[in-house]
């Protein structure tokens, strides 16, 4: 297995045969030396990507990557302790190919527990382009390299050409694990004046304008 973007529990990676994979896409904090400490410890592949965007990053991490289960986590979001042994499971024994699990607010608060709860909703309806949002998602190599890459040229549904082509085609090889939660941060929101308003109809306008996925801007991402 693989993990690109990740924050994922070290000790849980022990029980299954796993590589971790770090893509620094030029951060700006200290993110590139605190991994120095995990690869001297060889836990972690750190690889250093000067090419900017979530999309990029994540196939940077797929062409390191020579597992056969590709787990795709972003920076700021907690992968459950036995959520890779879980992953693995869904594609072993239950014949997955790619799915998503439920996410909900690092930081807590009830704005942010009605926005992730909205949008957990959202992405049972039975619509290829409802299963989004790729803060933790995962995919067979298989299914990788039939559908993908990442969308490198918008900014927001790079994981659509992937998930929602899986659903389209074959849908019972797509699972959304809702008693599987990823944290994720909430910042986005948080930080910004009207930030949870402001970022629905960004989001409703990329959804339902191509120009909205490419030019999509924001000051905190």
């Amino acid at each position: 297995m693989a993990s690109a973007f990740t924050a994922v529990d070290l000790a849980a990676t022990q029980q299954i045969s796993a590589e971790i994979i770090v893509v620094d896409n030029n951060s700006l904090d200290a993110t590139w030396g605190l991994l120095q400490g995990f690869r001297d410890q060889g836990r972690v592949r750190a690889v250093w990507s000067g090419e900017t965007g979530a999309a990029r990053a994540r196939n940077c991490g797929r062409r390191q990557a020579s597992g056969r289960i590709l787990v795709f986590v972003d920076a700021d979001t907690h992968l459950p302790a036995d959520g890779l042994i879980r992953i693995k499971d869904w594609c072993d024994r239950q014949g997955k190919e790619a799915g998503i699990t439920r996410l909900a607010g690092l930081e807590g608060g009830w704005r942010a527990f009605v926005w992730w709860t909205f949008w957990e909703h959202v992405r049972r309806l039975p619509l290829a382009h409802a299963k989004a949002m790729p803060a933790l998602m995962f995919c067979t190599a298989k299914v990788f390299d039939e559908f993908g890459p990442f969308d490198e040229k918008v900014a927001i549904g790079e994981e659509w050409p992937i998930l929602a082509s899986l659903y389209r085609q074959r849908r019972q090889r797509f699972v959304y694990d809702r008693s599987l939660t990823g944290l994720t941060s909430s910042r986005r929101m948080e930080l910004q004046s009207f930030g949870y308003s402001r970022t629905f109809f960004k989001y409703a306008w990329a959804i339902l304008h191509k120009p909205g996925r490419i030019k999509y801007t924001d000051r905190i991402r």
